[in-house]
């Protein structure tokens, strides 16, 4: 008799395995731009929490922040080339790519809400499946609306549109092009470099995230003025969700929803980061070693008008710009920003 339960038990153990192996789930790596303990990362948490309870097994989401399986501008071929699954990175990184990317980004954007940014990226999102499928990557919509304009940080003054000419500025796709523009040198230095950058005065200054995550980075720390609005970029779509197609294709459609579903989940998460840069805010203007510094608005108005001219110009470069420059324009009307609709060429009906 213990001979048979000891057989027994060892059958059932033995059956346990065997389904455990059989249904093994996948496991599928995301990298993302995120340094961790940032909001892109933090919202990347959510995402990956969100697919792994829903999918129970089935399907695994490792998460992998800035530079920790390769350099972030690397993100685009390692996705599509089938070495991680699936990415969460900026599109501006990939102008290298194809300039169209940098339509993804707009300087001088008016758009200031996570509610303005969300419509306009619903409008475009055709755009931007298009120009990712057309590089082999298929394009899953925005995992984060970024709700405020991104700053721009810096360790010298900074004052009027005039103080950009010869200072060396971080920037990146068509923000680095705005930037030369306004008669800045633009250079390149990845995120995890950038308080380094500033700490020995490597660069004069760097357009980069929000107030929170750059309370979180400890920039304050090492900056000194902070340009609000930045202009570079408004509220926008800023985490760009897209996987490898083949691995996508492969998915059972139960999982392909339970991913749209993370997403969705993660973009409300999203929303509500408005309230943590509001606090953060408040916080760097309350520091007496920062200065808050606005441009007048003359010079807010010359350097919207080398924006969206520069806007004008990338539309007039790449396929299905001339349908993107209309909807963007068409979208700035209705949203009540008359002026910058009429100078990108909006005719009132």
């Amino acid at each position: 008799m213990k001979r048979k339960l000891w057989y027994l038990a060892v059958l059932a153990a033995f059956l346990v395995l065997l389904g455990t192996a059989a249904n093994a789930g996948e496991k599928w790596r995301l990298a993302t731009h995120g340094i961790v303990g940032t909001t892109d990362y933090r919202l990347c948490e959510v995402f990956r929490d969100t697919v792994n309870k829903l999918a129970r097994g089935e399907l695994e989401i490792e998460l992998y922040g800035a530079g920790v399986l390769f350099p972030t501008f690397e993100t685009f071929d390692n996705v599509a080339n089938g070495v991680v699954e699936m990415g969460a990175a900026g599109s501006v990184y990939w102008t290298g790519k194809d300039p169209a990317f940098g339509l993804t980004s707009r300087p001088a954007c008016p758009l200031n809400s996570f509610a303005e940014a969300s419509y306009f990226e619903e409008k475009i999102e055709w755009f931007i499946e298009k120009l990712y499928a057309k590089h082999g990557i298929t394009y899953l919509g925005i995992l984060q609306v970024a709700p405020i304009n991104e700053q721009l940080l810096s360790v010298v003054p900074i004052t009027s549109v005039e103080d950009v000419k010869g200072k060396k500025i971080r920037s990146s796709g068509i923000g680095a092009q705005f930037y030369s523009a306004l008669g800045a040198t633009t250079v390149s230095v990845s995120a995890p470099e950038l308080y380094a950058a500033f700490q020995t005065r490597n660069i004069d200054a760097a357009e980069w995230k929000s107030w929170d995550d750059n309370l979180r980075l400890g920039y304050n720390e090492v900056v000194t003025y902070v340009l609000e609005p930045a202009l570079h970029n408004s509220a926008y779509g800023s985490m760009p969700l897209f996987v490898n197609p083949a691995k996508w294709e492969k998915l059972p459609q139960h999982l392909k929803n339970i991913v749209i579903a993370a997403r969705d989940c993660t973009r409300h998460a999203a929303a509500l980061t408005y309230i943590d840069e509001m606090v953060a805010r408040q916080k760097w203007v309350n520091d007496p070693k920062i200065q808050i510094v606005r441009w007048s608005p003359e010079d807010e108005k010359k350097a919207r008008e080398v924006g969206l001219r520069l806007i004008m110009e990338e539309c007039g470069k790449t396929e299905d710009g001339g349908k993107y420059l209309e909807i963007y324009r068409d979208t700035l009307w209705e949203l009540g920003y008359r002026d910058e609709a009429v100078f990108l060429g909006y005719k009132p009906k």
